[in-house]
C-alpha cells in the first residue's frame, strides 16, 4: 500500500514540476521602468521580462507547495551592467552588480495590489511603484526582485532579474520608477 502511495505522490510532484516549467502554469514577471528628469519630464521608458532564476523557482515551489519559510516581504533592486544567468543568487551573481548610488537607504519594498484575471492572473505594484533617485551618474541595465531589503547586500533569495536591451544612463536629480507585474497563465 505504501508503495502505491509513494508512487502516486512522486507522480503528482512530477506533474507540478512539469506545470511550473512550461506546461499548465507558467509564472512570468515584467519590469516597466520609467526615468524622469529633474524637470519631471519623461526621459525614457522600457518594459522587460524578468528571468526567474533557479533559486527563485525553488523558492516558489518550497513556499507555495510545501509551506516552508514563507515571507510576503519582497524588494525591488536596480541592476547594473552585465548579464543575468539562471544560476545567479544574491550571494553569487558575478555577471552583474547592484546599483547603490541612490538616495534610498534600502531596496524598495514590492507592495502588490489585488490579483486580477482568471485564465491569466496578474498582480502589480502600480499603486506603490519602487522609486529610486540616483546620487551620481550611473548606468542602469535592469531590475531584480529579492527577499532582502539591504541595499548592496548578498543575503536573501534572488527571485529573478531582468536585462534592458542596452544600459540606460541616469544622472543625479533623475527619478526612476519601477512597476513590477507578475502573471500566471494556464494552458
Amino acid at each position: 500500500m505504501m508503495g502505491r502511495l509513494g508512487a502516486g505522490l512522486a507522480a503528482a510532484g512530477g506533474a507540478v514540476a512539469r506545470a511550473l516549467s512550461g506546461g499548465a502554469v507558467k509564472p512570468r514577471t515584467f519590469h516597466a521602468v520609467q526615468c524622469f528628469g529633474a524637470d519631471g519630464a519623461l526621459k525614457w521608458e522600457e518594459t522587460i521580462e524578468n528571468l526567474t532564476v533557479n533559486v527563485g523557482l525553488a523558492y516558489m515551489l518550497s513556499t507555495f507547495w510545501k509551506g516552508a519559510n514563507y515571507t510576503a516581504a519582497f524588494y525591488v533592486g536596480l541592476k547594473g551592467s552585465g548579464t543575468i544567468a539562471a544560476a545567479d543568487t544574491m550571494a553569487s551573481h558575478a555577471g552583474w552588480s547592484e546599483i547603490t548610488q541612490v538616495s534610498q537607504a534600502a531596496r524598495q519594498t514590492l507592495t502588490f495590489g489585488a490579483v486580477s484575471g482568471t485564465t491569466t492572473a496578474s498582480l502589480d505594484n502600480s499603486a506603490a511603484q519602487a522609486v529610486y533617485n540616483p546620487t551620481a551618474s550611473v548606468s542602469v541595465a535592469g531590475a531584480f526582485v529579492t527577499t532582502d531589503s539591504t541595499l548592496g547586500g548578498t543575503a536573501g533569495t534572488l527571485i529573478g532579474a531582468s536585462d534592458f536591451a542596452t544600459p540606460r544612463s541616469l544622472i543625479a536629480g533623475d527619478t526612476l520608477k519601477v512597476t513590477t507585474t507578475m502573471t500566471t497563465a494556464s494552458g
